[in-house]
């Protein structure tokens, strides 16, 4: 945290450094700012200086000759905004990044409360994941705000009733997730306030980021799922043609017909975490058997 101190006014202000430190309504109100900021609505300038007033809680009531001096103090705070930014491989200034806690655990809709997925994204389906990343690539390609609805309609769901989850071990408070149901979903939330949708972006951005380098502990082995994504030596790879695969769907099939989980609909259904450490294991003894033919 930044801590902003003016004396002669016995103020002390605590601003966060990035996203991670933001609370949930600051979190909304500057990730609604970073949409603006994306689609050219507002300068980088801007950004910074409107998201100082609601970090700082900065209000005037009125203007006035006084307002000046406080206009200018926004613009001095608004360069602490600098350190919710990075500089990426490209050279280029990006947003920090670095969360998987979520900062918008539930919404309100017309009748009734939506709850996202729990921090790690740890009670969220393989299927449910792969659906997710469709429309999370779709956006980043098209730019098409539909895509960001039904991204954010797939992880929102409304709370399992006592009924419902009798005799359900299951550590998600949601009600289960139905594909369906998404489009549906989206349209309700076409209502809620574009901090909320695009902040849901910025968390699953950052979960993605996330599982490139995570460490997990597996029955007390610390893995680290960076192998899932770190290339066979150039000797080892097998050739590909040059038709366009689907990614983590292609998994979902593969994973299915290989019956490990069970048919397509229990792989959907299995935990995101489960498939994650299952294809661990078999990426490291495809690592492991080219060790050995080495050695040999």
């Amino acid at each position: 945290m930044h801590t902003v101190e003016i004396p002669e006014a016995n103020i002390k202000k605590y601003i966060p450094t990035d996203l991670s430190e933001c609370k949930t309504l600051q979190y909304i109100n500057v990730c609604n700012l970073l949409y603006k900021h994306a689609i050219g609505e507002i300068d980088l300038d801007t950004f910074k200086e409107q998201s100082i007033y609601f970090l700082a809680d900065i209000k005037f009531k009125k203007k006035n000759v006084e307002d000046d001096e406080k206009y200018a103090n926004v613009y001095l705070l608004a360069e602490l905004m600098d350190s919710f930014f990075e500089i990426d491989e490209k050279g280029s200034k990006v947003i920090k990044q670095y969360f998987i806690h979520n900062p918008i655990e539930k919404i309100r809709g017309s009748f009734k409360n939506y709850y996202g997925p729990s921090d790690e994204f740890n009670n969220i389906s393989f299927g449910e994941y792969v659906d997710a990343l469709s429309h999370f690539y779709d956006y980043i390609e098209t730019k098409d705000i539909t895509f960001l609805y039904l991204l954010f309609a797939t992880f929102y769901r409304e709370k399992r009733s006592t009924f419902f989850s009798a005799g359900s071990f299951s550590k998600d408070k949601r009600v289960p997730y139905n594909s369906e149901r998404v489009e549906l979903l989206a349209d309700k939330f076409k209502h809620q306030d574009m901090g909320v949708i695009y902040g849901f972006f910025m968390l699953f951005t950052s979960f993605q980021k996330y599982l490139t380098t995570a460490k997990i502990y597996v029955q007390g082995k610390e893995i680290d799922l960076n192998l899932l994504y770190r290339e066979f030596p150039a000797g080892k790879k097998q050739p590909k043609s040059d038709l366009p695969g689907i990614g983590m769907k292609s998994l979902l099939y593969t994973i299915a017909e290989s019956g490990i989980f069970g048919p397509l609909e229990k792989v959907r259904a299995a935990s995101l975490w489960e498939i994650l450490i299952r294809m661990y294991d078999i990426k490291k003894r495809d690592f492991d058997a080219m060790a050995a033919n080495k050695t040999n």
